[in-house]
This record gives structure tokens, sequence and C-alpha cells, in this order.
């Protein structure tokens, strides 16, 4: 538990430096990828704002859907509020994307596959950060790691969490690698499942403050693991549609006709933030 970082003779937050560092790995992995998906820099750039703009976004959404379930649950009695909520990043942010990319007819599938690692590289950082500062702690342990705030040793949980987030990263680039090209779309539901999984296994073993978030409305199950359950489905059956719709050779929704929605061109303002001049692009049909 180190709550402060040396830096050049200061102090530095150990959780918001590591949140910090999570923010700049999504423009580091967009940039490191973007020649794999034939995106130029300002494309990849824009790419990224839009991932960490609408990831806020997420996060904040979740904590409020969050404070109100367990307010619910607990007849008000709940007073443990967040303001951000980062496991929501997973669940939410492909929302926004698919929203983008039914305005702006652009490929939901490739640009899912670009967008994972970076979700998953945030949950490694932020949960590294959880370590350092010593919250969402694990159960009482001689042979865990020191909590100066409780005065005795416990489960690195969120260490072994923070691994698994990393282990889906590493996954995740060698999916894009093997199958983006062939079968685009599958890498987000596959490591959204992965993630599911694994947090829920390690919610085990994590210290919750409260009865309603260990159990939440008396099924057993932590309110996390609840909304685990959740992602879990929702990524399996992206996935399964994902598979049904290459079967039947459906286009991704760029190229789907039976979309009617106004397009809105983008390739702009990625040319802004690189300081080029592209041409406009335009869909419209061509009459016969």
């Amino acid at each position: 538990m180190i709550k402060k970082l040396p830096f050049f003779g200061s102090e530095l937050d150990s959780y918001n430096t590591m949140f910090f560092l999570g923010l700049l790995s999504v423009i580091f992995f967009y940039l490191i990828l973007k020649n794999r998906f034939s995106y130029k820099k300002g494309r990849a750039l824009f790419y990224a704002l839009f991932t960490l703009a609408f990831g806020f976004l997420s996060a904040w959404l979740t904590a409020i859907i969050e404070n109100s379930m367990l307010l619910a649950a607990s007849g008000g009695e709940y007073d443990h509020f967040e303001s951000l909520r980062n496991y929501g990043i997973p669940m939410f942010l492909p929302v926004f994307w698919l929203i983008y990319c039914l305005l702006c007819r652009e490929p939901f599938k490739k640009l899912t596959d670009y967008l994972a690692p970076s979700v998953y590289s945030v949950m490694t950082f932020v949960k590294i950060g959880c370590t350092l500062g010593g919250c969402c702690y694990g159960e009482r342990d001689e042979h865990g790691i020191w909590n100066a705030d409780l005065g005795y040793k416990t489960f690195p949980v969120q260490i072994y969490d923070a691994l698994s987030s990393f282990v889906i990263v590493i996954i995740c680039l060698i999916l894009i690698k093997k199958l983006s090209d062939k079968r685009p779309g599958y890498v987000y539901p596959i490591g959204g499942m992965l993630f599911a999984a694994t947090k829920g296994f390690w919610e085990n073993f994590r210290v919750h403050s409260t009865v309603w978030e260990k159990n939440y409305l008396d099924t057993g199950m932590t309110f996390w693991q609840f909304w685990m359950i959740i992602l879990f489905v929702c990524c399996f059956i992206w996935l399964l549609l994902t598979y049904v719709r290459d079967k039947k050779g459906k286009p991704d929704f760029d190229k789907d006709e039976s979309i009617k929605l106004p397009h809105i061109d983008t390739y702009k303002i990625g040319a802004k933030i690189s300081g080029r001049r592209v041409k406009t692009i335009t869909h419209r049909k061509k009459k016969k």
C-alpha cells in the first residue's frame, strides 16, 4: 500500500497517477494499432479522444445506476456513493460506439476490435491504483500485503484482478492479429466475457462495505457479480449474433442499407487533429 509516489521532490497520489497512466495507455494502444487497422494518426487520435470522453461518461452513468440500485435495495439506507465506477466502461462504452457507427456509417465490428485492448488496459491501471491506495481490499491474510489504514495484512485481490485484466489485453492483441482481418467483431465480446468471468471470480475475495453490496437482493451474489453476469450474457449474445451475421453474409453497419440515419462525416474532424486537408466523403447512392 503506497498512497503517495515520489516525483521530482514532490509526491503524487498513487491512485490518480495510475488512473492517468491508464488514460495515456488508451492513446498508446490506438497509435500502435493504427497501421494494423489502416488508420492515419489523426484518425487514431480522434478515436482515442472519443473513447476517453465516452469512457468517462460510461463510468459516470454506471455510478448513478449503481447508487440508485443499492439505495433502492437498502430501503434508502445506503450512503456509500461514488461519482465514477470504472467497471461500467466495458459495459457501456460499446453502446456509444454503436450509436456513433450508426450515425457516421463506420464499421462497428472493426472499431470495437480496435477499441478492445485499450479498455482492459485502463482496467489494469485502475486496479493497480486500488492496490497502491489500499481501497477495495481483500480479506485479512497474514501472507498478504500491509494495509496501513486497517493496520493488518490483506489478500492482494486487486493485484490479481489487475493481472487478469492485463492478460485479457494480451489475448485481445493476439485475437486482433489472428481474427480481425477474416472475422472482425469477435475481439471485444470475447474480451468482455473474460473480463466478466475473472472480475466475478475475484469478487469472492474482496471485502464489501455494506450487506447490500455483499448479498445483493438476497441472491447470494455481490452487487458486482450481479453486474458481471449481465455483462457476460450480453457479450455472449453479441458474439453469437456476430457469428450468425457472418454466416448469413450480413455486412457491417457502414454497409447495411437497412439503416436509415443521416451520415455525419468525421473524416474532417480526424484531419483537423493531424493538420491535414481531406476531401469530404459522402455515402449517397448513385441514381440509376
